[in-house]
């Protein structure tokens, strides 16, 4: 794996944390680190599983590979595979070409072949699905005390040298933001109009060549009714029923009721045998050909399909209309027009990434061969800052990325293009940099001093906790008056409580052991809002297994009412596979030669 997979991957990874947050602008800088080692992981992992597949004789043929990337709808038209639009998508979406995406599909579908397998393969035996519901379903009675950490602000005093070491010790922490300015150069097919003039024998032999999708073709209202005939004996027969059912018709009787009474058309018949509007194709050919002929009004003869005989009355009808050559005239231009642009776009938008990759060091070039003109920013941080009013580009991630990436801002090159959106492209350079630099001690001081508040108050509470602990080990009991604190009421919790105010309790209290007979378990933790706890464990009940809990999955398929239960034992199965899984890959990387090469960002 190189270091441009490995960037790539680090990029398409904050990409998906900025949907998932619905913020493409957040500054995903804190996680950096975390990022990195995750992106790192999983690389790992997939080149061991895929080196182990491939050692194992295991392939993906290119008619497999072709069905599934025809079978992404991004890559569709009208439900069908579109060639232009899957290098369009992949080329200025996703910046790939066709031959990486195509080497990344495969292995996506070896690693999920083997994942896939190995989830589907798991079984659970009656023992473990009643093991499952004794732990899921299992309550523990509890009491608790909290040791807020707030008691000590009056407590605790901060001298000028502690705040003096703190803003020394977390100089990071009170920075001015680091800011750039750049300028960049903008490729957008929105900005390209086009000149050429389309003389009128072009548009109107196109008018020719598009002239059904300006047509609106005839359409029919009509009511019938059918005398079904499937079978050949049976032709005779519903002949003459059709034709006596015509000749009461013609002689006056309500086509409504006698459809009603003999049509065998179950969709029209309590609608005295009416149809919906309908144009050419929809019905069968001979059904559509006897009414072409006819006029509003008229009821055809016996006409004869394959579903039998049908007696028709034409109710309505809407003749074909023609838009005429000088109604869609403008629209026919605006087409060639677009068409023209689009061609243009497409052809510069190959020679202006290839420009700015020949010529890192200028946008000069790109600029006098394409006649673009650049622009430039202000000074902003890595939220775009009040420039983005000014500069809507900076409201895209990708943006704020490249112009603090290390090959901008340290190397000084051109960055690489970058898609705004569907046709619209830029390449930017460095203009001027403003180092992030330390804040006045002076301006920083009252968040110092409440950092430092914080601190104590917690180390004072935790303190206190660890001494409420230790008293209650030795000798049972404390005396919580004098402290000014009590144990919440005892109550059952389960594991997925969602009652209780503190989380963090019920997370932990099911970590620890049973108490035994008429003997609690005591333990401290700490709260999620950094407030400190003792927790009293005082017995635990298991869930209990009910008859329909040990039903085995084929079993419970046939239960009408079991449908929750044959959903959760599906889940524990899904859970089980995946937990084999990961002893599977654990396995296979215990047995693998594995040598990673981690730089820090800066040396990326």
């Amino acid at each position: 794996m190189s270091d441009s997979d490995f960037r790539q991957q680090v990029s398409q990874r904050k990409q998906q944390l900025r949907a998932m947050f619905q913020n493409q602008n957040i500054d995903l800088s804190f996680m950096e680190a975390q990022i990195r080692q995750e992106t790192l992981k999983q690389m790992v992992d997939e080149e061991v599983l895929v080196q182990s597949i491939q050692e194992a004789g295991m392939r993906i043929g290119n008619a497999s590979l072709e069905a599934r990337i025809h079978s992404i709808p991004a890559f569709q038209e009208e439900g069908k595979f579109s060639k232009k639009i899957y290098e369009q998508t992949l080329r200025y979406q996703a910046g790939f070409s066709t031959t990486y995406f195509e080497y990344t599909m495969r292995r996506e579908m070896l690693t999920n072949q083997l994942r896939e397998g190995v989830l589907r393969s798991s079984f659970l035996t009656d023992y473990d699905q009643q093991q499952r519901t004794r732990l899921e379903k299992q309550q523990r009675f509890i009491s608790y005390l909290i040791v807020p950490a707030s008691r000590f602000n009056d407590s605790v005093t901060i001298s000028d040298v502690e705040i003096e070491a703190y803003y020394k010790e977390h100089a990071t922490q009170y920075r001015t933001a680091e800011k750039v300015s750049i300028e960049y150069v903008e490729l957008s097919q929105a900005d390209l109009i086009s000149a050429e003039s389309v003389d009128e024998d072009t548009l109107k032999a196109l008018y020719q060549e598009r002239k059904a999708s300006f047509t609106t073709p005839e359409q029919w209202k009509a009511r019938h009714i059918l005398i079904k005939a499937g079978k050949a004996d049976e032709l005779d027969v519903a002949k003459k029923k059709a034709q006596e059912v015509l000749v009461k018709i013609r002689a006056g009787d309500s086509f409504d009721d006698l459809a009603q009474e003999f049509s065998d058309d179950t969709g029209s018949k309590k609608n005295g045998g009416n149809l919906d509007w309908f144009g050419p194709g929809t019905m069968v050919k001979p059904f559509e050909d006897a009414v072409k002929g006819m006029k509003v009004g008229d009821v055809s003869e016996l006409v004869k399909s394959k579903f039998g005989f049908h007696i028709i009355e034409l109710l309505d009808l809407k003749p074909e209309i023609v838009r005429p050559y000088a109604e869609v005239r403008k629209q026919l231009e605006e087409e060639v027009q677009s068409e023209q642009v689009q061609a243009v776009f497409e052809g510069q938008f190959e020679q202006f990434g290839n420009l700015a990759f020949e010529n890192p060091n200028s946008l000069e070039v790109l600029t006098e061969t394409l006649n673009l003109k650049s622009k430039s920013t202000g000074l902003f941080d890595k939220t775009g800052g009040d420039q983005k009013d000014q500069h809507p580009i900076l409201s895209n991630s990708q943006v704020i990325e490249a112009a603090f990436g290390d090959d901008v801002l340290k190397e000084g090159y051109n960055s690489e293009p970058i898609q705004i959106e569907e046709q619209h492209v830029l390449v930017l350079r460095l203009k001027d940099h403003e180092a992030a630099k330390a804040k006045p001690i002076d301006e920083v001081k009252e968040d110092i001093v409440a950092a430092i508040k914080r601190e104590k108050t917690l180390v004072e509470a935790q303190s206190l906790a660890q001494t409420l602990l230790d008293n209650l080990k030795q000798d049972g009991e404390i005396n919580l008056k004098s402290y000014d604190l009590s144990w919440s009421q005892t109550q059952w919790i389960e594991r997925e409580d969602s009652t209780l105010k503190q989380p963090a309790i019920a997370r932990e209290v099911f970590k620890m052991g049973r108490p035994s007979e008429n003997k609690a378990i005591y333990q401290e933790i700490q709260l999620d809002n950094g407030d400190y706890a003792l927790v009293a464990l005082l017995d635990v009940k298991d869930g209990v297994v009910s008859p329909k809990t040990v039903l085995s999955a084929e079993e419970n398929k046939t239960e009408k009412n079991d449908e929750a239960q044959s959903k959760k034992i599906k889940e524990q199965q899904q859970a089980l596979g995946s937990s084999e899984f990961s002893n599977l890959l654990s396995g296979l990387k215990t047995g693998a030669e594995i040598k990673t090469y981690l730089k820090p960002p800066s040396e990326i």
